[in-house]
């Protein structure tokens, strides 16, 4: 969704809402230590911008049906996934979860016992809604925003800079849950007040990782409003720029919190439910009998890079910081580097032996 009102609300020439919608299930423990990867819920099986990988081959943990939503069905499929993880690693735990008609846990799990909270309590008792979420959102939202500038910075069209395929979505949130740190979870869970007291006897918690710590006092103690900072300076920037206008742009509260975002989840009848998962098993079913595509509506996807292009660009990039007195151009300068090698590494990997008869045609 663009920040920008007049995109938003208004129907403009050659400008389109996206209807591309995503649900993401979140899971953390309550000292920080440990996030699962998201439960990633699209309508596409196989969305044009996967270029006919899988969300497993793309580093997610990614399902579908034809509403986007969670299922018992995917739930139970997580949550038994889970359970044969935890046994093999000889650990029981405790999930803590809202009581949600999808999350019906399947008999015969050995190493999670699962507890609901009760209804309407799930918005002063759950972590995540304590800010967990609220937070991972933010962070998000920073980084669309800003990825709209470097786009206006390229020259593309105001109309056009919020484009992004399912694929380009997915690793910004990617990279917004690896930003919500120990800081914020532990935060959450104590806001919570469901912990029972710590006793003196007890091991200490994991320490904090550095990257939490490099923000000042006062955002240290409180992510939450860091994270929320980055989303209003983002605007600011965007704003600056010209190509968000001071009347159109949207508030905060707005773009976290937008109205209708669970309105599918709450409002769908068990006959919904039953049809969605009906229809996403006819698509894939199809896909496999005609090797056909389950295409999204997402828009025409950019011609990937060759290596070669690859391999010039980052070679512009390594002049430019040459001249930088600056630590992250240094940081940058050794990433670049690490993934010229890896690159060249594949390239090589790719290549076939050939021998002196290939280059001879048959008369």
């Amino acid at each position: 969704m663009a920040p920008d009102r007049g995109l938003s609300n208004k129907q403009h020439s050659g400008v389109k809402g996206k209807k591309i919608r995503l649900t993401y299930a979140l899971t953390t423990n309550a000292d920080g230590s440990e996030k699962l990867p998201p439960i990633v819920i699209g309508k596409a099986h196989r969305p044009r911008a996967f270029n006919k990988k899988t969300g497993e081959q793309l580093g997610f943990y990614y399902r579908n049906n034809a509403k986007a939503w969670m299922t018992s069905s995917l739930y139970e499929e997580w949550i038994k996934q889970w359970d044969i993880e935890l046994t093999r690693k000889r650990r029981r735990i405790l999930l803590l979860q809202d009581n949600f008609s999808g999350h019906i846990v399947p008999d015969g799990l050995q190493s999670i016992r699962v507890e609901n909270f009760e209804p309407n309590l799930t918005a002063h008792v759950q972590p995540d809604d304590q800010g967990i979420i609220r937070c991972f959102k933010a962070h998000y939202r920073a980084d669309f925003i800003q990825r709209a500038i470097n786009r206006y910075d390229e020259g593309i069209t105001t109309s056009e800079i919020y484009d992004i395929n399912q694929l380009q979505a997915m690793r910004l949130a990617d990279a917004a849950w690896r930003e919500v740190d120990v800081t914020t979870i532990r935060n959450c869970w104590r806001k919570a007040g469901i912990l029972p007291e710590v006793s003196p006897t007890a091991p200490p918690q994991p320490s904090i990782p550095i990257s939490a710590l490099i923000h000042d006092a006062a955002l240290h103690k409180d992510p939450l409003a860091h994270a929320e900072k980055r989303v209003l300076d983002a605007l600011d920037d965007l704003e600056s720029t010209g190509a968000l206008q001071a009347t159109n742009r949207m508030n905060i509260e707005a773009l976290l919190n937008p109205e209708g975002e669970r309105e599918i989840m709450d409002e769908s009848t068990d006959e919904e439910i039953y049809q969605a998962v009906i229809d996403a098993i006819d698509a894939r079913e199809n896909i496999d009998e005609n090797g056909g595509d389950d295409l999204d509506s997402d828009g025409p996807v950019q011609t990937r890079p060759t290596s070669r292009e690859v391999l010039q660009a980052a070679a512009v990039i390594n002049r430019y910081i040459d001249e930088l007195d600056d630590p992250i151009a240094r940081k940058l300068e050794m990433t670049l580097g690490s993934f010229n090698r890896q690159l060249r590494l594949q390239q090589a990997k790719s290549m076939k032996s050939t021998t002196l008869t290939d280059y001879f045609s048959h008369c």
